[in-house]
């Protein structure tokens, strides 16, 4: 059974605290973008109706990593300091990368702006969850057989 104690909840790195609140703002774009999409995005952007499913795209990634960056960082602060330690952190910061570039290509886009940082985003996350997957294999440790 894993514990959580007093000290892993109220003396986070910097590190992790940097991430959450990267994560929840991040998250409170997204809420906040989603709204707009809802309620009269297609009326202000010039691509209209594609614009919306650009935002929704764009708000369901946004959100969805955020929320990857939150749970990573904490499994990361729950390591010990070394590779896997690293590795997630590593992770955290492409997730964060990912929830910040993609999202805001689409933005973009929605409003005639560019799209190269597209590419970027969607490499970023997709390398954040490989580095993650990387790191929870590194934490294994193969059980002992008597």
């Amino acid at each position: 059974m894993v514990r959580i104690t007093k000290d892993m909840i109220m003396n986070p790195s910097r590190f992790a605290v940097g991430s959450y609140a990267f994560g929840a703002l991040s998250a409170l774009v997204s809420a906040a973008l989603a709204a707009l999409t809802t309620h009269g995005l297609a009326g202000l952007a010039p691509a209209g109706d594609q614009a919306v499913e650009w935002f929704k795209i764009a708000t369901s990634f946004q959100m969805n990593h955020a929320l990857g960056l939150i749970v990573v960082t904490a499994i990361a602060e729950r390591l010990d300091a070394g590779q896997a330690r690293t590795l997630m952190r590593a992770a955290a910061v492409l997730l964060g990368a990912g929830a910040l570039l993609f999202p805001a290509a689409l933005y973009s886009l929605s409003f005639g702006g560019p799209v190269f940082l597209a590419p970027y985003g969607g490499i970023a996350a997709m390398a954040g969850w490989a580095l993650f997957g990387v790191a929870v294999l590194v934490t294994l440790k193969p059980k002992t057989t008597e």
